[in-house]
């Protein structure tokens, strides 16, 4: 059991995860390889390598529950990440960088799915709720944290920032076991979260990287969904699905090369970028339980409609100053970012409630598919930005941004006009 209250210190390793990468990777990382690479797109492959290594997440909560290796899982994604980090500044080359932002993902996925079953395979299901939200509201400091010391490692000494951040992973080898739950009893094979309430399941949205949040696949449920898939696709959540998929898709390609494109196109040092982010975050944990109250009272429909809209005015500010002689480029430029990472708390809780509030195949098998969408897309659209950059220059990212957001809101929009008493649902605050 964990100790009395809702607080465990193993929670520091999970703040600790992310630091590393929610804060200093996603920063970090497209600012070294730019400055060591001839080519831009390496910028992408790399960022997408990471991406890819994350889809293995539902590998690793598989295994962690059906051969009861909790521990050996959770540690090891640590020690993995540390190593990697460590190494990342030493080599050069695509195929290196690829390899250790490959096993960077694996290890991440490998820590953060297994800590979210720490909580619903080891405590009564009353305490999940409070649990995975204290648990994610460690991940969001610690990618405040982060944030502020990529600024501070951002001016080329990176070789010191990765190296901190192999130390920090060392440290959350040595808190992570203190107060961990013991696996005394081999319990049945499950699904944990098949039956967590939507409430539950909104407490565990989080923050996350610039790619877009960190590990909505903190759970294991996408291979049971994607039997569903032929049975899902049809009808409104076939569309929100795609909507979901048309966005993440779209902001893929701003998201591996933010700080460049910051710095280089508008000027922005790469400090005011990181503490744009970070306040953009800090106000965003709050945002988390607004967007949660908001959804119960107008339906998540129109909360989701809003989020796009909201990061659809920002790449819309970010794409304004792109080749004009616009006064204040810089400033523009900076609230767009502040508003395009703004919308993401909107758009994951409405979206997450939405996608359980739609689904013909059940809420976990939902979520399930959502993720995987998200994920997927976001792979795609990071690799296939690679080349476009190269060949076109920044001037690309906002435009597809721009149409990825604007696909989404034209698919909604249609269904919006037909009848959704499940929205209807949401709005009277129907629990699941």
């Amino acid at each position: 059991m964990l100790p009395t209250g809702r607080v465990a210190p193993w929670y520091v390793a999970y703040l600790i995860l992310g630091l590393l990468t929610s804060g200093m990777l996603p920063f970090l990382l497209p600012l070294m390889i730019g400055a060591s690479a001839g080519q831009l797109g390496t910028v992408a492959y790399v960022t997408g390598a990471y991406n890819l290594g994350l889809l293995a997440a539902p590998l690793f909560g598989k295994l962690a529950e059906q051969q009861r290796l909790f521990r050996p899982v959770f540690f090891g994604g640590f020690v993995l990440l540390g190593l990697a980090f460590a190494a990342f500044p030493l080599v050069t080359g695509l195929a290196a960088w690829f390899l250790l932002a490959l096993l960077i993902g694996l290890a991440t996925g490998a820590a953060a799915t297994v800590a979210t079953l720490f909580i619903v395979d080891f405590t009564a299901k009353s305490e999940w709720e409070p649990r995975i939200g204290w648990l994610q509201s460690f991940n969001g400091a610690g990618q405040l944290v982060g944030l502020l010391l990529a600024g501070a490692f951002a001016h080329g000494r990176f070789v010191v920032g990765f190296m901190i951040g192999a130390g920090l992973a060392l440290v959350a080898v040595l808190v992570g076991g203190v107060g961990l739950p013991i696996d005394r009893h081999g319990r049945a094979k499950r699904n944990p979260l098949q039956d967590v309430p939507m409430q539950q399941l909104l407490g565990a949205t989080q923050l996350g990287p610039s790619f877009g949040g960190l590990l909505h696949h903190s759970h294991h449920l996408q291979w049971p969904a994607v039997l569903g898939l032929p049975q899902a696709l049809g009808g409104p959540f076939g569309r929100f699905l795609l909507a979901w998929a048309a966005y993440n898709f779209g902001v893929a390609a701003f998201f591996a090369y933010y700080p460049l494109i910051m710095r280089q196109t508008f000027g922005v040092p790469t400090t005011v970028t990181a503490l744009t982010y970070a306040a953009a975050a800090g106000l965003g944990i709050f945002l988390f339980i607004a967007a949660g109250r908001l959804a119960i009272r107008f339906g998540a429909r129109a909360v989701f409609q809003a989020g796009l809209v909201l990061r659809l005015v920002g790449f819309l500010l970010l794409a304004m100053p792109f080749g004009l002689p616009v006064p204040g480029a810089s400033v523009v430029a900076l609230a767009g970012f502040f508003l395009a990472m703004l919308a993401w708390p909107v758009l994951s809780v409405s979206g997450t409630a939405l996608a359980a509030r739609l689904t013909p195949i059940g809420e976990g098998p939902a979520i399930g598919l959502l993720n995987a969408s998200g994920a997927l897309a976001t792979v795609v659209g990071t690799f296939a930005s690679g080349p476009l950059v190269h060949a076109l220059g920044f001037g690309v990212v906002a435009p597809l941004a721009i149409a990825g957001l604007a696909a989404a809101g034209l698919l909604m929009l249609w269904d919006s006009r037909q009848p959704q008493p499940i929205d209807e649902a949401v709005s009277e605050g129907r629990s699941a």
